[in-house]
This record gives structure tokens, C-alpha cells and sequence, in this order.
């Protein structure tokens, strides 16, 4: 097939939701080891609200189109032969990306990474699944490495990973605490084993203290700043700190960011404890048998019905500004699918 004309959303400058655009595009021909993709769905993360207003570290330049996680149709493919049996024009695909592309009505990627979707998984529930999940997975295996019984403190429990490792943690038959301010969220927590603290009305480190003098096994954090040291504090000894994002003050988000990480490294000069990067575009870049690994196992355990990302909102690609503005007011509880079809 030669050239594919189609559209796609672009953040031509950092800004408001108005700053993302629709532009026409060509897809070049077919390349060697690569599959074209007519994009079905694609999960919408905070991150691309980051990347929007330059506030994200890996996403520094424009244009850009956001979003790391879609669902797709593969259009054709070229492996030099080398076809794997599940391989074949119209199935349909999950993917994590490791850049920033997927607000797109057709894509290029390379062979690796697309991750079949089992047979009647929903399309839009598999865009739900691939970054939340991938980076609980490396959050609780490649960097927490906890097991059953173990005590473990996951920040923002309410949030789309901090979701995932709740779920995968009861699986696992962890003892949950988690922090988190929304309506609902100490009965939706609950059905889950987790002992809810909310943030805002209790310091998190004392209630850890009275709960679990000994300390727990592992603090999972996206937050950064004093949350760090008060979760390093909280570590029973040979316990591990995961930090797997930073939030930050608007307008130095990327400092902040900085900041964090320096000091999660510099927590490993301590003795005793230790403190990890989750930091999964890189991971999957680095290790791509993990990747599918990893990406089918969630795919597999949606499709059993074992995970179930909630879904809060389906919007139209063409939307997107739309489904920005919507989370930034908060206005939607649960992950936003863009439908490109």
C-alpha cells in the first residue's frame, strides 16, 4: 500500500488545551520491519497534560502529538519474512509507546511493539490498560520486588497507576495502605483491602507509625518533594522507596522533577533501605522481552475480567482539547479514551 493521507492532534506550541491542533499528515510507505496501524483508541494520561504546557522532562520540544498508549488495526506489515503466527493485516494490536505519537488516526511502528489483543477484549478498555499497568507491574516486580503479606504505602492510590496497584496488589495478597481525598474513595478502596488515609485531613506518616511500628516494605510515590523523605521514614529496614513520578509546582514542573530524582538517588547513599526510578518509556525501550511480557499479562487478566480499568469518559480524537480541559477542571473521574474511529 503506498502513502496514507490522515489526521492528527498536535501541540504546535506549549499552552492551554487550545493549543492542540488537528493537522493533516502522510504516512510514508511501508518500511522494513515496521507495521502501519489505523489507531482505534487511545488511553489519555496526565502526562500528556504535562507534555502540553512543557511541564513534562520527556517531552520538550514541539510539534508533538501526545500520548504514550493506543489500540489499533494493523493496515500491512513487512518483516523480511520473519512473520510471527498472530501477525496478519486487520488484527488488532496494543501498544506503548516509548515517545510521545499517539494522538493519530494511522501510525508506523516497529514489529516489536505490537502486543496482539486477546480475541473480544473491548478496544477501548485495552487503551485503559497499557502505561498504568506496565509501569504498576515494574513498580511492585522490577524495582519493589514485595510478596504476599508485605506491608506497602502506594501514594494517590485513587490515581490510573495508583488504581492498577491496588488491584494488582490485592491479587498478590498485600497488606495495602493507601492515601487519596475524593468522594467515594474510602469505599472504593475498601472493596480493595486497602486502608485508606485521606491526605488532607491526616498526616500519613503518623497514621503509618501507629499502624505499623515496625515499618512498611515498600512506599510507592508519584508525588515527590517532603512526601519523599516522610515515605523513606516509613521504611522498615531493607525496605525500598519506588518513585515513578513527580508532581511539582506549575510553571517548574521540570525543576521539580529534576530535583526529585536527584534526591531519590541520593537516598541510596543511606544504608539499610533502598529507593528506586520507575520510569517506563525507558524501561521498555531497554527491554523489550519484559515489554510484551509484561503488556500481554495485563492484556490477558482484562480480558479474564481480573483487572478492570474504570473508564470515565470516550471522546472523539478530534475532541482531545476538550478532553483536557475536562480533566484539568477534574470533572471526570476515571480514565478518558480517545476513539480515533
Amino acid at each position: 500500500m503506498s502513502a496514507i493521507r490522515y489526521r492528527k492532534i498536535v501541540v504546535e506550541r506549549f499552552g492551554d488545551p487550545e493549543a492542540l491542533q488537528t493537522v493533516e499528515a502522510t504516512l510514508p510507505a511501508l518500511q522494513t520491519g515496521h507495521a502501519r496501524v489505523k489507531v482505534l483508541a487511545i488511553g489519555v494520561g496526565f502526562t500528556d497534560l504535562m507534555a502540553r504546557t512543557g511541564d513534562y522532562l520527556l517531552q520538550r520540544k514541539v510539534p508533538f502529538s501526545p500520548g504514550y498508549e493506543l489500540v489499533g488495526e494493523v493496515v500491512d506489515f513487512d518483516t523480511a519474512g520473519q512473520n510471527p503466527a498472530w501477525l496478519k493485516d486487520g488484527v488488532r494490536v496494543a501498544v506503548a509507546l516509548t515517545k510521545m505519537a499517539a494522538y493519530t488516526e494511522f501510525i508506523s511502528l516497529p514489529l516489536w511493539q505490537l502486543v496482539p489483543l486477546p480475541e473480544g477484549l473491548d478496544p477501548h478498555l485495552a487503551a485503559a490498560v497499557p502505561l498504568d499497568y506496565l509501569t504498576a507491574l515494574s513498580v511492585l516486580d522490577t524495582h519493589g520486588r514485595v510478596g504476599q503479606g508485605d506491608a506497602v504505602l502506594i501514594q494517590g492510590a485513587g490515581g490510573g497507576v495508583g488504581q492498577a496497584l491496588t488491584r494488582l496488589g490485592e491479587l498478590r495478597g498485600l497488606r495495602m495502605y493507601g492515601t487519596a481525598s475524593a468522594d467515594g474513595s474510602e469505599e472504593r478502596l475498601a472493596r480493595q483491602g486497602v486502608t485508606f488515609i485521606n491526605y488532607r485531613q491526616q498526616d500519613f506518616e503518623v497514621e503509618l507509625r501507629e499502624r505499623e511500628p515496625d515499618g512498611v516494605q515498600a512506599v510507592f510515590d508519584h508525588i515527590g518533594g517532603t512526601n519523599l523523605t516522610k515515605g523513606y521514614r516509613l521504611l522498615a529496614p531493607g525496605g525500598v522507596l519506588v518513585s515513578y513520578a513527580f508532581s511539582g509546582r506549575p510553571g517548574h514542573m521540570v525543576a521539580d522533577t529534576v530535583r526529585g530524582a536527584l534526591r531519590v538517588q541520593l537516598m541510596n547513599l543511606r544504608p539499610g533501605r533502598r529507593a528506586a526510578l520507575s520510569m517506563v518509556p525507558n524501561e521498555i525501550k531497554t527491554d523489550h522481552a519484559w515489554y510484551r511480557s509484561a503488556l500481554e499479562r495485563v492484556l490477558g487478566m482484562a480480558h479474564r475480567g481480573e483487572i478492570a480499568p474504570r473508564i470515565g469518559a470516550v471522546l472523539p480524537l478530534m475532541k482531545a482539547a476538550d478532553a483536557h480541559a475536562a480533566l484539568e477542571r477534574r470533572e471526570i473521574t476515571g480514565k478518558v479514551i480517545l476513539a480515533a474511529t
